[in-house]
């Protein structure tokens, strides 16, 4: 039977020392979005069965251990769709597991959860995640065996499969599911207590299969813009601010106002300058390259804290195999570039290739002033080379559908590159066909060492081929309060609020 979670529950009494209070900006409707503010408070409610932590290792949480194969959890498995062998994991829940409603949580759990990522909208994380499995089996009520496509080899196997609560959501009226994912009901640290416009009040759950954590309230308010949140840090009304409600172009501002509470992070993502099909011509792409001043852009937008990378992985990463050099500038060069591929300057010299005029228009998620001003550095240069760019602010979602679909000219987006075969395949089709059967040999082969030697390789080719340009490598800053330890960022795509119910009150 499907119902709504109840909103009926009061809120609890106030906690003897005031309630942590983490600032984000906007609020959306749905917190199992991508939205920021979704993120963070997914991460403190929802529970995976393994999570990554801040190390890159693999820790269970509802399940009792990362299925490997020296526990012989883990197989590779020879069939007849799968010559080259099938990774097939076992999977058990730990004893005890609840809901936040008190319900059990059990493997008809977890095959549903697999059933409800692969309906998920096209692109969305938990349905790219869901696609790299074959199946989901219940071998008993607290076991399942997860096979995974054939001949993956992934390092991260066990972040595909999740529990979802199938007696809330199976069978749920759209009104339901609309309520859910405004109110998700799952088994992490906290639970929602209570929401309001602008406000979620989180509480401890006190039946967490991990034990309760230490803090008993935290509460999550969400500002119009950045300056309002930092009005609000200042104003001590806001405790923590992770990434990414503030970004590193405003680091000499927290660096006076709040010094050694600001943290930075290098994370495993990128800025990145994408073509779409009007200027995908490879001439265009390389003429941009040497024109871009990327350095220029990091230092005027970053004052020199982040970096300019020069592939599409980065480290931390393992596999990113990046040159020390800067980029090259070669203006001269570009404009012979472009006019052997036959481009011409019309009026207002503006080029004009093919009978294409080159007025195009770069799309930027709303709310970035970063990527903002990053692309007003890029339409700079491109001016250079005759091409007019018009920037066009969208909304988050926006950039992100026609970004997928190509229908877009220039589009500055933030690329997550801590999974190799995700950010390779993001490629796929767009550099040459070796690339794509040296990323399908990667996505084969089962020694990291292999794997890397395939990647450094592809990374190469990618350099050459130009099918985006990164800018700059995100810097993580998290504004935290020193009163409280624990906290902890990952470089990778988790929220500062990966490991919430860790967090204690310092006793200095």
């Amino acid at each position: 039977t499907s119902r709504a979670p109840s909103s009926s529950r009061s809120i609890p009494p106030a906690a003897t020392a005031r309630d942590l209070v983490i600032g984000l900006v906007g609020e959306p409707a749905s917190l199992l979005g991508a939205a920021p503010v979704g993120r963070a408070v997914r991460a403190a409610g929802m529970e995976p069965l393994v999570r990554r932590t801040a190390t890159e290792d693999l820790e269970p949480r509802l399940a009792a251990s990362v299925p490997t194969f020296a526990d012989g959890d883990l197989a590779l498995v020879e069939e007849p769709d799968a010559p080259a062998g099938r990774l097939v994991a076992r999977f058990r829940l730990r004893d005890g597991a609840r809901w936040h409603d008190g319900t059990p949580i059990t493997a008809d759990d977890v095959r549903f959860g697999f059933d409800h990522d692969r309906a998920a909208p096209a692109g969305a994380d938990a349905r790219v995640l869901a696609e790299r499995i074959e199946r989901v089996d219940v071998i008993d009520e607290r076991t399942v065996r997860v096979s995974y496509l054939a001949g993956e080899r992934w390092e991260m196997y066990a972040l595909a499969p999740r529990a979802m609560p199938r007696h809330l959501l199976q069978g749920a009226s759209p009104a339901a599911r609309a309520q859910y994912e405004s109110r998700p009901v799952h088994a992490g640290p906290y639970r929602i207590a209570d929401r309001t416009a602008g406000t979620i009040v989180l509480e401890a759950f006190a039946d967490h299969v991990l034990g309760a954590p230490s803090l008993p309230r935290i509460v999550v308010r969400a500002y119009p813009s950045k300056t309002a949140l930092i009005g609000a840090l200042l104003a001590g009304e806001v405790d923590v601010a992770p990434s990414p409600g503030l970004e590193a172009d405003l680091a000499a501002t927290l660096d006076r106002s709040f010094g050694d509470r600001v943290r930075y992070k290098q994370s495993q993502a990128i800025a990145m300058l994408r073509f779409g099909p009007r200027l995908a011509d490879p001439a265009i792409r390389t003429a941009a390259s040497l024109t871009i001043d990327r350095e220029r852009i990091a230092r005027s937008v970053f004052g020199g804290r982040a970096r300019v990378p020069s592939s599409y992985l980065v480290a931390p990463l393992w596999a990113a195999n990046e040159t020390a050099t800067a980029p090259r500038l070669d203006r001269a060069e570009a404009r012979a570039i472009l006019d052997r591929a036959g481009s011409r300057r019309g009026n207002f010299g503006i080029a004009e290739l093919r009978g294409d005029r080159l007025v195009v228009t770069l799309i930027v998620p709303q709310g970035s002033t970063a990527l903002v001003e990053a692309a007003r550095g890029v339409a700079v240069d491109l001016a250079l080379l005759g091409i007019a760019v018009d920037i066009g602010e969208r909304p988050a979602a926006e950039v992100e559908r026609r970004v997928l679909r190509g229908e877009f000219d220039l589009a500055l987006v933030v690329d997550q590159a801590d999974d190799p075969v995700l950010a390779s395949e993001r490629y796929r089709g767009m550099v040459s066909g070796w690339y794509d059967v040296l990323a399908d040999a990667a996505r084969r082969a089962a020694e990291r060492t292999e794997k890397r030697a395939l990647y450094a390789e592809m990374q190469r080719m990618w350099m050459d081929a130009v099918p985006a340009l990164p800018l700059y490598q995100v810097l993580k800053v998290d504004v935290a309060p020193l009163r409280v330890d624990g906290v902890e960022a990952a470089s990778h795509a988790a929220p500062l609020t990966w490991n919430v119910g860790e967090w204690r009150l310092a006793a200095r």
